[in-house]
């Protein structure tokens, strides 16, 4: 775990609440991927592989005429539009990627939905196993809390439990206690003690915005990447952090730019 003082130091301060706030990110991308090390940065693109995730599911559900939500190509990315609309063809895919395309050849899908969640639980199995402490506690973090939102939000809408399975990221023990409980916490309040805080945003929150679960996600997002590094300063683990809120900080920034134009 290395120490980036001065490269920590430089970065613009991100703040989540200020909608007004400009970052451009593929300059800070580029900027960090600069001064870190090699093992770090191949560490790193697994925050980039983020955008390539929803851009590869894009191209895949266009190619088979379904309905995406992604209309541009999402940057900062490791493969360009033009790369990623040839998928077939793609070289020096991480791990993950490439095991996803063998795998599906001949998958028929329902939506992209489904491709991004079948993507997701390769891609969150492979950031579990890079050896890397915060990189697994992230993953770990991620795939439940987006399942225990996608089954809230299920449960919300009045689906059966086969209806919210088909809807969650992976097949491991988590899932079969969120298609069949029905206790209020799924019966989780030990085993993820940070589900009644998850259920209590979820239950307050607008349900009627449409970046409502984006916006609860954020929010605990931010608890755990502040647990996650509150006692560390300059370490690779600060400068994942700092990377992830600033995703978010962007995603919020453009949604709110767009509707300042209608």
């Amino acid at each position: 775990m290395g120490s980036y003082y001065y490269l920590i130091s430089g970065l613009p301060e991100v703040k989540l609440s200020d909608s007004k706030a400009k970052y451009d990110i593929n300059e800070i991308t580029q900027s960090i991927l600069s001064g870190l090390s090699g093992k770090d940065a191949k560490l790193f693109n697994y925050f980039i592989y983020q955008n390539d995730n929803k851009n590869l599911a894009n191209a895949i559900a266009v190619s088979k005429g379904l309905f995406s939500p992604y209309n541009i190509h999402l940057e900062p990315s490791n493969f360009s539009k033009e790369e990623i609309q040839k998928y077939s063809n793609l070289s020096n895919l991480p791990n993950y990627m490439a095991k996803f395309l063998e795998d599906n050849k001949n998958t028929e899908w329902e939506n992209i939905r489904h491709i991004e969640n079948s993507l997701l639980n390769l891609y969150y199995e492979e950031m579990i196993n890079t050896g890397n402490g915060f990189i697994r506690e992230y993953a770990l973090f991620m795939r439940n809390l987006k399942n225990i939102l996608a089954a809230l939000n299920g449960r919300a809408l009045g689906f059966s439990g086969d209806l919210i399975f088909k809807e969650l990221i992976g097949d491991y023990p988590l899932i079969n206690v969120l298609t069949k409980s029905t206790a209020a916490d799924f019966g989780l309040g030990k085993e993820v003690p940070y589900i009644n805080n998850i259920i209590e945003t979820f239950n307050s929150s607008d349900k009627a915005d449409p970046y409502n679960m984006e916006n609860i996600e954020c929010s605990l997002v931010n608890e755990f990447l502040e647990k996650a590094t509150s006692i560390k300063s300059f370490t690779t683990d600060n400068l994942f952090a700092y990377y992830i809120n600033l995703t978010y900080a962007v995603s919020i920034n453009g949604r709110n730019e767009e509707e300042g134009k209608k």
